[in-house]
């Protein structure tokens, strides 16, 4: 009895020393593991939405987007020489600036949309009066001119703006 009572004992000491894989192995037969027991394997971790995009592009777990692709926006602006000006290089000096102006002007219309008020006043059930303002406003960064000319007092740019899709969306997407 003492024998057996001390065989009972070391055989439960050395199933208290094996792993719990082996334990579930051995007992089941199988390789899979209990549900009760908490899986040593589990990694909990915060992934931000750039890393999950990333990771899906690098794996090509998707077929390619166009979101992955630049927009590209164009504008053309025009600027006229003042004819109050003292030499020929302050006006054309002052064309070129109008005409930037007046180019970032076109592409914050075009990314920001014009805002429009107008105004009529009546009087006697005739028009007195009418009056219709435009305005925008936007900011416009990284803008590049891809062409200029000056010809006849009149200055002409074209700008362009490139932008990457996703940030576009981002961005406008209202």
């Amino acid at each position: 009895m003492k024998n057996l009572f001390f065989a009972l004992v070391l055989a439960l000491v050395f199933v208290g020393c094996t792993p719990i894989s082996q334990r579930n192995t051995a007992s089941t037969g199988t390789g899979s593991t209990s549900t009760s027991t908490p899986s040593s394997d589990v990694i909990v971790q915060k992934v931000d939405k750039d890393d999950v995009r990333d990771i899906i592009r690098q794996e090509k777990m998707l077929a390619p987007d166009v979101s992955e692709t630049e927009l590209s926006f164009t504008a053309v602006g025009e600027g006229i020489a003042p004819l109050n000006t003292v030499s020929s290089a302050q006006a054309l000096a002052l064309a070129k600036r109008a005409a930037i102006t007046d180019g970032y002007r076109q592409l914050a219309s075009k990314l920001y949309g014009v805002k429009v008020n107008g105004k009529d006043t009546v009087k006697d059930a005739m028009l007195r009066s009418s009056t219709i303002t435009a305005q925008v406003n936007g900011l416009i960064k990284n803008a590049s001119i891809i062409d200029e000319n000056f010809n006849q007092g009149l200055y002409r740019i074209n700008l362009e703006l490139k932008i990457d899709a996703d940030k576009w969306k981002e961005l406008f997407a209202y």
